[in-house]
């Protein structure tokens, strides 16, 4: 037998015999090429080789077929090196309870369905660079002792990192994603987070330590965050990142989207950005004021002869709901939110002010305004202009010649809300005082709004 023939019984990979027709190994024929009992006969062997021979653990390029679990079927629970790079598992695959001493590589691997790291030690390097993931993948209760990559990592459609801690750094620049669960994870500080999640993904960091962690998010329009209860201190991240991404709003659970927000808004805080503080300050404002709102009804209204019924009741329900104390902290707070935005929009302010003016002109151009050119005196007047004394009715004046030009009118509003009051108009008896009295009231505290809402967003942080 020359060398060429050789060469053609053994497989082009790893040089041991070829498997029937095929022309590899029965670890690197296609699946088709092999069946399950007999690929797990030839596993089996291999491993029992290893553990004699102490050698590290090679599965480079394997095709496993058939449901694996490492230390249930095949005895394994501490890998010394362990290298499934470029790998592939076409059904379930378990690696439970496992110690990975040394590096462990399974970069570029394909995994099957559903893959599990449960309660897994990495005690060296562990490298995912470049891994496919079938539908679920779960490390749960895992520790990365060392430097732990994901980097252009696809996760697939369901990914759990449950009570898992990276002691080190965990890198996962161009992975994507569509659920990830990082709940109850322990993040070191210092590490940057970067997650890129597609389509209607959702991301849990519910009780999730993010202390002192940089946080970048690249998210589809759809995408939704959970941070409920997580440890926000010190965290970096961006306004434009979260914005219209809050799993609670989304759903509607308002209260518990405040609680969010309040998070949100004192890790701002912490870290200097006090304009998103003043995003978050006010978003939790406005999902407090909506938990007060009412919603009689949840469901779409489809069936057309229910109508009239159902509206009914609504009303009853809306009057009912008026008269509880929900109904007056929701006035109180959207009355807040109008004029000056709790205090965070002084813009909001300006622009009220404006509007009363507005509408007190109006109200005055309707039943007047004083004469500026007279001065009456018991049925006679004194002209300012020239100080000679006329008879008001033979001069044709009315008794109060009230001015009813909308200019003036505005004019006269103005410096009534302002309270400068230079005499040149004044309020006609009656109605025209209560007004002009009533502005000059709402006109002093709206300046002193307007200077605490322009001092808290400038200084006072």
């Amino acid at each position: 037998m020359n060398k060429e023939e050789k060469n053609s019984n053994k497989c082009p990979i790893c040089g041991r015999p070829i498997h029937k027709e095929s022309k590899y190994c029965i670890f690197h024929a296609v699946a088709e090429e092999k069946t399950e009992k007999e690929f797990r006969k030839a596993l089996k062997e291999y491993i029992n080789e290893i553990k004699e021979k102490k050698k590290d653990f090679n599965f480079k390029r394997f095709i496993f077929i058939g449901d694996i679990n490492f230390r249930k079927d095949l005895n394994i629970s501490t890998f010394k090196y362990a290298d499934f790079g470029g790998a592939t598992f076409k059904r379930n695959t378990y690696f439970r309870d496992v110690t990975f001493k040394g590096n462990a590589y399974f970069g570029g691997t394909t995994f099957g369905v559903n893959t599990e790291f449960v309660g897994v030690t990495f005690e060296g390097y562990a490298d995912f660079g470049v891994a496919s993931f079938g539908i679920s993948v779960k490390f749960g209760v895992t520790t990365f002792e060392e430097y732990a990559e994901f980097v252009g990592t696809n996760f697939g459609v369901n990914t759990e990192f449950v009570g898992v801690t990276f002691e080190e750094y965990a890198d996962f620049v161009g992975a994507t994603f569509r659920f990830v669960s990082f709940e109850n994870t322990t993040l070191p500080p210092g590490m940057k987070l970067d997650l890129k999640v597609k389509k209607e993904g959702i991301i849990l960091f519910k009780h999730t330590l993010l202390e002192n962690v940089f946080l970048n998010l690249d998210l589809d329009e759809c995408v939704l965050i959970d941070f409920t209860d997580a440890l926000l201190r010190n965290t970096k991240i961006r306004k434009d990142q979260i914005e219209n991404h809050i799993l609670q709003e989304k759903k509607k659970e308002f209260f518990k989207a405040r609680e969010v927000y309040l998070l949100l808004k004192n890790n701002f805080h912490s870290i200097g950005r006090y304009n998103d503080e003043s995003w978050a300050f006010k978003k939790e404002k406005d999902m407090e004021r909506l938990s007060y709102s009412f919603y009689p009804y949840k469901e779409v209204r489809t069936k057309i002869k229910f109508l009239n019924k159902k509206w009914r009741k609504q009303r009853f329900l809306i009057l009912k709901w008026m008269c509880t104390r929900d109904f007056k902290k929701w006035i109180l707070s959207l009355f807040s939110n109008l004029i000056y935005g709790y205090g965070e929009r002084p813009q909001n302010v300006i622009f009220s002010a404006g509007i009363i003016i507005f509408i007190f002109a109006l109200l005055f151009s309707l039943i007047g305004i004083g004469n500026p050119e007279i001065i009456e005196l018991k049925g006679t007047a004194i002209l300012q202009n020239s100080g000679n004394i006329v008879d008001l009715a033979s001069e044709g004046f009315l008794k109060n010649n009230p001015i009813r030009n909308f200019p003036d009118s505005l004019y006269f509003s103005t410096i009534t809300f302002t309270t400068l009051g230079y005499g040149d108009f004044r309020p006609l008896e009656g109605w025209g005082r209560i007004f002009a009295g009533s502005e000059a009231f709402i006109g002093a505290f709206m300046m002193a709004l307007f200077i605490y809402t322009f001092a808290r967003r400038t200084g006072g942080r």
